[in-house]
């Protein structure tokens, strides 16, 4: 039987399912047109944009490994683990 090769999402580790976002990790409005996205979750990148700015993930936080150091995204991790792959939390704002 050959091996399944399942997507994960980057930042919560889940199997990637719909609906999926394409992620910045330089925002657009910062200069990040012509910069890498990564594929994950609307759900996690919907919280991204709510914890930070534009200009903090451009300074700072352009990389998973640093989204995932704040202590917000983690909690958010570890609750979003629970749910099923395509759940979508409408009530996340951006900030």
């Amino acid at each position: 039987m050959p091996e399944i090769n399942e997507e994960l999402c980057p930042l919560c580790g889940r199997v990637l399912a719909d609906p999926i976002s394409r992620h910045h990790l330089i925002p657009l409005s910062k200069g990040g047109k012509d910069t890498p996205t990564i594929a994950m979750h609307k759900i996690c990148q919907n919280k991204i944009h709510a914890v930070f700015t534009e200009t903090e993930l451009k300074n700072y936080y352009y990389t998973v490994e640093r989204i995932q150091e704040n202590e917000e995204i983690n909690k958010f991790i570890k609750w979003v683990k629970k749910k099923e792959l395509s759940f979508n939390d409408v009530s996340i704002k951006k900030k």
